[in-house]
């Protein structure tokens, strides 16, 4: 009964405005004020995250949103209660939960009986992510993600028991780890659907999803789906001059070779436009060899390009989005590509921020290269989604030696686990064909 009162009585002081500007569970503007009567619920910038001492009962139509979507609703540690964390009762039909987290307390993390939709709110840490209205929609089956389309877009497909809304979410919401909203999409018939995502899953990872009907029902989580381990486009990666009328191709992974052909490939040396003639490829699809049948003179360069969207595919169905032109590079006897070895990152755990516990931010990275020129660092999370590149210039070849602060594109990286790949552009434009890479850890520390 005491756990009732404390969840029904009226707040103690007024709340003004809708916006929630308090994140604890005491004191004026807290959210449980914010949803005792009917109306919008918005959350002040810079809002950290939301800790409830109790069930959160809504009885009352709320429409609660967060545009920018970093919102977190959980339980504090003095959490004391059973069952969802948020639950919708009574006049409550026809609210909403757009662009909130919410954290269940190992339980559920939202219940309803009422229709509500909850839309952009990934759930996590929960058994039951949700417990919706007996009579919500199903939720979509047969989810597959992929394979990447020729306009660059990652498709969800899938079936769906009545027209509304596809939210789809990354990770597997049964887990402690957050899922990540990575797209909806409106769907406007019973059935197969297809909806492009907005952002990528991980790689390798998990996918679920949810609809919600125009009559403003959400249904719990779909049985989650696996996320293909490839789903990035083919691409040309390098290109090189081998002779006066020759120029061979590194691809970025092996092509199909039976989606390989002439037409394919747009070739410019000297400024000029160069037709093809013939061509071949290797069986295992990592190289493509092309003619021409106008020459060009030793030592000169040029580009290569698709000549469309969507020419050639990988193993993995992917099909190739870029038709941007990759440089080709020819120099009389330098056709060969830089190479890099005995590749080091010390130290391998690093800091980004000096204090008493981080006396020497960042790391040394240490390679020899055969040749100057432009070196690409390419950064990559553990879930092999690409975080960023720098850029070096090397003005001899030999020992290498490059103090690296741990940020791209002036923001740090987060704690967690990444890949460094390098590779080194000469003067003529050769590439690096067997890039080394490493692994290394950020890691917090504070004091």
């Amino acid at each position: 009964m005491l756990v009732a009162a404390a969840l029904f009585a009226a707040p103690a002081t007024a709340f003004a405005g809708g916006v929630v500007t308090n994140s604890t569970d005491t004191g004026t503007g807290r959210l449980r004020d914010a949803v005792s009567s009917p109306g919008t619920v918005t959350f002040a910038p810079g809002l950290g995250p939301i800790a409830l001492d109790s069930p959160l009962a809504i009885t009352q139509a709320v429409t609660i949103t967060d545009p920018e979507g970093d919102v977190t609703v959980g339980p504090s540690v003095t959490y004391a209660g059973a069952g969802a964390l948020l639950q919708l009762s009574g006049s409550a039909t026809g609210s909403s939960l757009g662009g909130v987290t919410v954290q269940g307390p190992g339980g559920t993390g939202i219940s309803s009986s009422v229709r509500v939709a909850i839309q952009r709110s990934p759930i996590f840490g929960a058994t039951t992510p949700l417990a919706p209205f007996g009579s919500a929609p199903a939720a979509p089956t047969s989810l597959k993600v992929g394979p990447r389309q020729a306009d660059g877009t990652l498709p969800l497909t899938g079936t769906v028991a009545a027209p509304g809304t596809v939210d789809a979410y990354g990770g597997d919401p049964a887990t402690t780890t957050p899922t990540t909203f990575v797209g909806q999409g409106a769907v406007s018939t019973s059935g197969a659907f297809s909806v492009p995502l907005s952002a990528d899953p991980p790689a390798g990872g998990k996918i679920s999803a949810t609809l919600t009907t125009a009559g403003g029902g959400t249904s719990a989580w779909s049985a989650t789906a696996d996320v293909p381990a490839d789903i990035t486009a083919p691409r040309i990666l390098s290109a090189r001059a081998l002779t006066d009328s020759e120029v061979v191709l590194t691809p970025s992974e092996p092509f199909v070779t039976s989606t390989v052909g002439l037409s394919d490939f747009s070739l410019t040396m000297a400024g000029k436009s160069r037709p093809l003639s013939k061509g071949g490829i290797l069986a295992d699809g990592s190289r493509i060899y092309l003619i021409s049948s106008q020459p060009w003179k030793p030592g000169e360069a040029g580009s290569i390009s698709f000549t469309q969207r969507g020419a050639v595919s990988d193993a993995a169905g992917n099909v190739s989005s870029s038709i941007a032109p990759v440089v080709v590079g020819a120099s009389p006897g330098d056709f060969e590509a830089p190479v890099l070895t005995k590749m080091k990152l010390k130290p391998t755990k690093i800091c980004l921020s000096k204090s008493a516990r981080c006396k020497q931010p960042g790391t040394t990275i240490t390679f020899t290269t055969s040749e100057p020129g432009r070196a690409v660092f390419q950064i990559y999370s553990s879930s092999n989604r690409r975080a960023g590149s720098f850029v070096k210039r090397l003005k001899t070849d030999g020992v290498q030696r490059i103090k690296w602060g741990g940020s791209l594109h002036n923001r740090k990286l987060r704690a967690g686990g990444y890949v460094m790949e390098i590779t080194v552009t000469d003067s003529v434009g050769n590439t690096t064909d067997d890039a080394p890479y490493k692994t290394f850890k950020v890691i917090r520390v504070s004091g």
